[in-house]
């Protein structure tokens, strides 16, 4: 009996123990911990700051929680692709490599945060230019160049590997960093940090792009450089830093993936096949809450003057302006046959089907209502002396897309659909929210 008591009693120290660990009050240096990693406050001090210059009242609270996010969302692209090779988000073609958007990213945070502090450190050594921080002037020949740029035959658009291999020993340049440390820039440096299109300028020897793009890197080294060496920042602290930006950057794949990014390279496929999944009672009654979004014009009333110089055109549009009614300056002026009737230049009625029939009527049709339009030239058609059109919209009958269209079917399908994407997503958010051992720092949210 003694036995089971003593037993029961250090069981009950452990869990104790256990739950005195996991819910102790968190010391000062940790804003929050999010499945037992911890987030320094000097670091998420960082995000804080870069955050408030857009947004000065924003509180510290929805920044801690944007980096939560951030966190909880990488770890559940991580468990989606699990055992499967690591992808790069986006269309592939035109991206960076991780590294290199991991390395720009950090860059811009730590100039917008430190700006003052990085510039103090480059007036200090007297460097007003990336060129500045080179230790000799930088040479750029053509012709040492071109057996690693010049593309060999085939299918082949980027370096191969032996012109890698090349490339990484071709030393472009030495530059000085913060912490006076000195590094080689070989063009492998400069290359590898380029996305495809931007490899294409090197391949072309554009080498006034390529010494732009040595100076951007000289840039980005020495400010991260400054921020290993001179920020003041503990090791434990860069190193979150680092790992926020990162996952900062695997949120914006894994929300490519749910379908709410969409690359300008490639189509949104998750919306596309939510928005073919999209029922006719759908349509309908998205149709019937949201009408005026499917306004349009059905046809309008204008009249117009023809000249026939630049000149005159805009002696007559001044004086219109300047109080000549619209009525008399046609009669005056314009060239038209027209310009006799009563009113005097008009067009008549423009209907949607006969917009596309002539340039003016199609110019007419999206001019806005009671305003003098300024001088138009006619286009260059063969044959033709050119002319210059002054319009006048009288008036505009606006109606709506009929509900059974293919335009309505088109817009409501593909708005249902990103609705549904961002409900689905906004509710696999909060699962993760709910699911995650997340213990915030009071004391540090309310400090402002």
């Amino acid at each position: 009996m003694r036995k089971l008591v003593i037993a029961i009693v250090v069981a009950a120290i452990a869990i104790a123990v256990v739950m005195w660990q996991q819910y102790r009050p968190l010391p000062g240096s940790v804003a929050v911990m999010v499945n037992n990693t911890p987030y320094p406050a000097a670091a998420v001090d960082l995000f804080v700051q870069l955050a408030r210059k857009n947004k000065p009242d924003i509180p510290r609270r929805q920044v801690v929680d944007g980096l939560i996010e951030n966190q909880l969302l990488t770890e559940y692209g991580q468990r989606q692709h699990q055992g499967e090779t690591h992808h790069d988000g986006g269309s592939g073609l035109v991206a960076y490599s991780r590294e290199t958007h991991q390395e720009n990213e950090l860059f811009r945070l730590l100039r917008s945060v430190y700006g003052e502090q990085i510039n103090a450190s480059l007036k200090q050594r007297q460097a007003g230019n990336p060129s500045d921080l080179l230790v000799s002037p930088l040479t750029l020949d053509a012709q040492q160049l071109a057996p690693m740029l010049t593309l060999a035959p085939g299918l082949y658009t980027v370096m191969n590997d032996e012109q890698q291999q090349a490339a990484r020993h071709l030393v472009l340049g030495r530059v000085r960093l913060a912490s006076s440390a000195e590094r080689d820039i070989t063009l492998w440096d400069i290359y590898s940090r380029q996305n495809i299109q931007l490899k294409v300028q090197l391949h072309e020897m554009n080498l006034e792009f390529l010494q732009q793009a040595v100076y951007q890197y000289v840039a980005t080294a020495y400010v991260i450089d400054w921020f290993e060496h001179r920020s003041g920042l503990t090791v434990e602290a860069r190193d979150a830093v680092n790992r926020m930006v990162m996952q900062r950057l695997s949120k914006d794949e894994v929300m490519h993936e749910l379908g709410m990014m969409q690359d300008i390279h490639d189509e949104n496929e998750q919306l596309k096949a939510l928005a073919e999944q999209v029922s006719p009672e759908e349509i309908s009654n998205f149709y019937m809450n949201n009408r005026d979004a499917f306004r349009r014009v059905e046809k309008v009333r204008a009249r117009h003057i023809r000249l026939d110089s630049q000149d005159k055109a805009d002696k007559v549009f001044r004086e219109i302006n300047q109080g000549l009614p619209f009525d008399e300056a046609v009669r005056k002026y314009s060239s038209a046959a027209d310009a006799a009737n009563d009113p005097a230049g008009e067009l008549g009625w423009i209907e949607r089907h006969d917009r596309n029939t002539d340039w003016l009527r199609g110019l007419a049709f999206v001019q806005p209502e009671g305003r003098v339009s300024p001088p138009f030239r006619s286009p260059a058609i063969s044959g033709n002396t050119p002319y210059w059109e002054i319009l006048l919209l009288d008036e505009k009958v606006i109606g709506y897309q009929p509900p059974d269209s293919e335009g309505v079917r088109y817009e409501a399908s593909r708005a249902i659909a990103r609705q549904k994407l961002a409900d689905q997503t906004a509710a696999l958010r909060q699962s993760l929210f709910d699911n995650a051992d997340i213990r915030y720092n009071q004391r540090y949210l309310d400090h402002e």
